[in-house]
């Protein structure tokens, strides 16, 4: 019998307070600064069959909603009060676990000896083994460079650790201390829950909770359609890039046909790029995953603030995964950076978002958020550390009647940055700088949110930094209806010294006593025309620091003098001006001069020829074809308006290449 719904909206909110009841605790008790202080964790009920039923709104990483706990769970069959299930296989899992320094626990709540539901937590470790320390690198080839894999199995028994299973982890990792205190924070955490759990249960009974489980997810798809519904029926194509993939130059695409039918949305990712040998790959398994939908879940919340988070929020959405592709690597292909691709994806949806209701949805966010991870001496010289320095996000997209949120746009989380205190006093790292960026948000009617500066300084030799996931080097945050893309990404050693160097995209950089390393995050892209904008609002961008004097009249065609708006300047500025395009989209130079060359037809075309091939060998031979035609990708860093400057010349070559393919 479904639940009453004057029952069911209180059991939607006492089961959600469950969830934050374990998120805070674990906040309290975890001895990660980056758990404890980034929320780089999150706590979860799921059924008996492992779908979320109850997921925490305000602590802890907001991504994950859609949630498959069921493939771990049918493989850890026998279950007892006290047991608890660890693994991080993301292959084994089937996505659950997506990729190996995310530990992942489900613990099974009993009642009367039934089994009523699990609880499930995850967070990240700073370091879980592998080829270099925190783990992960996009230049980890295979999963088994990125760490120890622990598959489904038992944590706890009856009650009890399995000493044996903490030892294996604590012998595999370069922060064994903290990786215990923390297992053994999250257990304890997650033994709450079992508590509040009989004490619902003993209110309402047990039928009525498990009954709620399913009833709050029914009404959370219901819930979720109409707001799909919102969306015109039809077909939505969109693409966008990855800079690379740190082992060859070629921009890495993604592509999405999303299709709408009366609040039903399908995602077809056919003519997204293949599998790469690096760590740019996310394990879906070819299933519906929290990594290709946070951008529909982000569009529900919006529109429907009170529904219920839960998995039946994905229920009216299908997808369509390609098998070898890097939305669906085959095993053992690593999957580290995960996180890169997803975020490009989440402008992908995006975009198609934007054609089909621009008054509903923004510009393109910053497009990369950056973990800054330093590895070395501790702070006294001897233990070494590795550390998560901290956590650097950008702007978002303006909308229709709004700007940007300056520096908070690129996540698809719900994660904090780290305190520099705390930072400084457990690493020898000074935060020298941690800035909004002037000049880095696109231009529009509705400017884009700023970015971020974070500079930090290096007081040991020996040292190593990564800043990994990071990407938006080549292209820039796009702009929408007339509104113009944002700054790129910048990584500078030393910046403002007379060895500053220019270091784009690091993997692992060697750092000694006294260096700097500076991380600028682009903002979001603007909304509507940049004269359109009142030159009023540009004048308080100039005296927050967020526009420049040179930026207010090259993007805006404002002219500010002793602070305040030379109102026949700006007149006279404007114009001369052309209008902005009517555009869907505000690409930048970049971008167009690329897909002038490599359009959406052939690219299609490549990638269908190449899935012809085994999945293991279509990058390398996409790789050879590509650069032996255009020998100019083989250069770092190259710019597509240097190298294709013979766009005729340029496309012959491509249609000749895939004639022979």
């Amino acid at each position: 019998m479904k639940t009453d719904p004057v029952l069911l909206e209180i059991m939607s909110h006492t089961l959600a307070s469950i969830t934050d009841e374990i998120g805070y605790t674990v906040k309290r008790i975890a001895h990660s600064l980056y758990i404890r202080e980034a929320d780089d964790f999150t706590s979860a009920l799921v059924t008996v069959e492992g779908k979320v039923f109850a997921y925490p709104a305000k602590v802890g990483v907001s991504l994950f909603v859609d949630q498959d706990c069921g493939p771990t769970i049918r493989l850890v069959p026998d279950v007892e009060p006290g047991d608890v299930i660890i693994t991080n296989h993301p292959y084994l899992s089937e996505g659950m676990a997506s990729h190996l320094p995310d530990l992942h626990f489900l613990v099974p709540y009993f009642d009367a000896g039934r089994l009523v539901c699990y609880g499930w937590l995850y967070a990240h470790f700073s370091d879980v083994g592998g080829r270099v320390p925190g783990s992960l690198s996009p230049s980890n080839v295979d999963l088994f460079q990125e760490g120890l894999q622990i598959p489904p199995m038992k944590l706890c028994r009856r009650g009890e650790f399995v000493q044996d299973t903490l030892a294996l982890i604590a012998a595999n990792t370069r922060t064994p201390t903290s990786n215990i205190g923390d297992i053994r924070a999250l257990v304890a955490a997650a033994m709450i829950a079992q508590r509040r759990i009989s004490e619902v249960i003993a209110k309402y009974g047990v039928d009525v909770f498990v009954q709620s489980q399913y009833d709050l997810i029914e009404y959370a798809g219901l819930r979720a359609r109409d707001v799909f519904r919102r969306i015109p029926d039809g077909d939505y194509d969109s693409w966008d890039y990855m800079d690379d993939d740190l082992l060859c130059n070629i921009p890495v695409r993604l592509r999405v046909r999303m299709s709408v039918r009366d609040g039903i949305v399908e995602l077809d990712f056919t003519g997204t790029d293949p599998q790469t040998p690096s760590a740019y790959n996310i394990p879906s398994c070819g299933k519906r995953n929290h990594w290709l939908t946070p951008r529909l879940m982000a569009f529900v919340v919006t529109y429907d603030k009170d529904i219920p988070r839960n998995s039946g929020l994905f229920d009216p959405i299908h997808v369509k995964v390609p098998k070898g592709s890097i939305l669906n690597p085959e095993y053992p292909a690593s999957v580290g950076l995960r996180a890169t691709p997803a975020t490009r994806l989440g402008d992908v949806i995006l975009g198609a978002l934007v054609q089909a209701v621009p008054e509903l949805v923004p510009a393109a966010p910053c497009g990369t958020a950056v973990p800054i991870v330093f590895s070395g001496p501790g702070r006294d010289g001897s233990a070494p550390a590795v550390l998560i320095v901290q956590w650097c996000d950008g702007g978002s997209g303006a909308r229709l009647g709004f700007d940007g949120n300056d520096g908070r746009g690129g996540s698809n989380a719900n994660m904090s940055n780290n305190p520099i205190e705390t930072v400084e006093d457990g690493s020898p790292v000074v935060v020298e700088s941690y800035a909004l960026r002037p000049d880095s948000a696109g231009s529009g009617r509705w400017r884009g949110g700023v970015g971020i500066t974070v500079t930090v300084r290096i007081l040991c030799d020996g040292a190593s930094v990564l800043a990994r996931n990071s990407d938006r080097f080549r292209f820039a945050p796009w702009g929408a209806c007339g509104g113009r893309f944002a700054a790129n990404t910048r990584t500078v050693r030393n910046l403002g010294r007379d060895d500053e160097t220019e270091i784009g995209k690091i993997d692992q950089l060697e750092l000694a006593a006294g260096d700097t390393l500076t991380m600028m995050i682009p903002g979001g892209g603007g909304y509507g025309d940049p004269l359109d904008r009142d030159p009023l609002a540009t004048v308080v961008d100039v005296q927050r620091g967020l526009v420049s004097i040179e930026g207010a009249l090259r993007d805006y065609g404002v002219v500010v003098r002793d602070g305040q708006v030379d109102v026949a300047a700006t007149e006279r500025a404007r114009a001369g001006r052309a209008r902005a395009s009517d555009a869907c989209l505000g690409l930048d130079p970049e971008r167009v001069a690329w897909e002038a060359v490599f359009d959406d037809e052939s690219m299609n075309m490549l990638v269908a020829r190449l899935e012809r091939l085994p999945a293991g060998q279509r990058w390398a031979t996409r790789k050879r074809l590509l650069e032996d035609a255009f020998p100019g990708l083989r250069t770092r860093g190259f710019k597509p308006t240097e190298v294709f400057s013979d766009v005729e010349g340029a496309r012959n070559k491509l249609a000749a290449l895939l004639a022979r393919l």
